[in-house]
């Protein structure tokens, strides 16, 4: 890659098809409330920003690892063009809010004329009771839509096609309000579904609470990586080798190598842990993460896809997994996914001891 220009990397990747995951269904929010958790583990020294860049894919979550890990690059890699183009209308939102609430007032189409100064907001449940005092407006949400497609034409160049789906990606967000959650609403599970309202407001058993929108540093760190563009969402398959190929030419040029990298739960479903189909059910092939032949090349080609990574030698990995059972116990506890972290040297070593299932990657 000689050059860089934000636009036309996010023409060429809308205009690439890259391989499918075994995961198509809709994915508005993040459905981890161990967030938090996740990063206790593995935050910076304080003050410090990382040596290099994250790599991550799904949706608003990655925004939080970027304001509490502080990377000077994120490349947030995912299979659906919608996931892409929701960060499009992430980005556009936060460069125009001045703080946290500001944004979410923006991204729900509300307003607030009796705004509390941003100094009485000193949590996350402040944030969300200032909030929920705005007005749902939707002569904000028209005007809000029309800024976000003629701001995507103008700046981008997309094509009309895809700033249709802005009508329908922006539209979940005014109608469901902070009960948005992952799925659409038809899912057999949207009942386990954490909700918006949930994940801001979600801390660790210690209390700590990390959301990129409860900080005001933290959310001024994530708007100043998306006015530099250095927040860059790209359609593809962290399992195949051209998307791994776009991740280091990026990579390389911005001189960074990547020291975290977040897969979200896409080893579930390259194990077929669970399938959801258009009707919403849900079925659960593989329950548990059995590694056997049908699913070891699939598995390995992500292995191998992150081994050809360009990574910092520390680099850590963030998984996260659906409960389970494994050698007569329990892992996680239902409904919600759990976490892990560690080195991603120590992934590959337990890769190479010839692991039965998911769950003996992780313990």
């Amino acid at each position: 890659m000689t050059s860089f220009a934000f636009g036309d990397v996010i023409r060429c990747s809308l205009a690439a098809a890259p391989a499918p995951s075994n995961y198509t269904e809709d994915c508005f929010v993040t459905s981890e409330l161990g967030y938090s958790d996740v990063i206790a583990k593995c935050m910076p020294a304080q003050a410090e920003t990382t040596s290099g860049a994250f790599i991550g894919v799904g949706p608003c979550q990655n925004l939080t690892y970027v304001g509490a890990l502080r990377p000077r690059l994120s490349l947030i890699c995912d299979s659906r063009p919608d996931n892409l183009l929701e960060h499009l209308i992430f980005k556009m939102l936060i460069e125009r809010a001045a703080d946290p609430l500001g944004y979410l007032l923006l991204l729900f189409s509300r307003t607030c004329p009796d705004r509390p100064p941003a100094e009485e907001l000193r949590t996350p449940q402040d944030l969300v009771d200032a909030f929920e005092k705005g007005v749902v407006s939707p002569a904000l949400y028209e005007e809000n839509l029309a800024l976000l497609r003629s701001t995507a034409a103008r700046r981008w160049g997309l094509d009309p096609a895809h700033i249709d789906r802005f009508d329908h990606l922006y539209g979940e967000f005014f109608r469901r309000q902070l009960d948005i959650f992952v799925f659409n609403e038809k899912s057999d599970i949207a009942d386990e579904c954490p909700r918006m309202r949930d994940i801001l407001v979600a801390t660790t058993s210690t209390g700590w609470n990390f959301h990129f929108l409860t900080d005001r540093s933290r959310f001024d760190y994530v708007r100043q990586m998306h006015l530099r563009d250095r927040i860059i969402p790209v359609l593809g398959n962290l399992c195949e080798p051209d998307s791994i190929a776009l991740l280091n030419d990026l990579l390389e040029h911005f001189g960074e190598t990547a020291d975290t990298v977040y897969l979200s739960n896409i080893e579930d479903h390259i194990l077929s842990r669970y399938l959801l189909w258009p009707d919403g059910s849900v079925t659960d092939p593989n329950p548990d993460a059995l590694i056997t032949d049908e699913y070891r090349p699939d598995y390995a080609r992500l292995v191998d896809a992150l081994a050809a990574l360009r990574v910092n030698p520390e680099a850590m990995l963030i998984r996260f997994f659906h409960p389970g059972r494994s050698r007569g116990r329990h892992i996680g506890v239902l409904p919600y996914l759990d976490s892990t972290v560690c080195r991603l040297t120590t992934f590959f070593a337990a890769w190479r001891a010839g692991p039965a299932s998911l769950f003996d990657t992780y313990l």
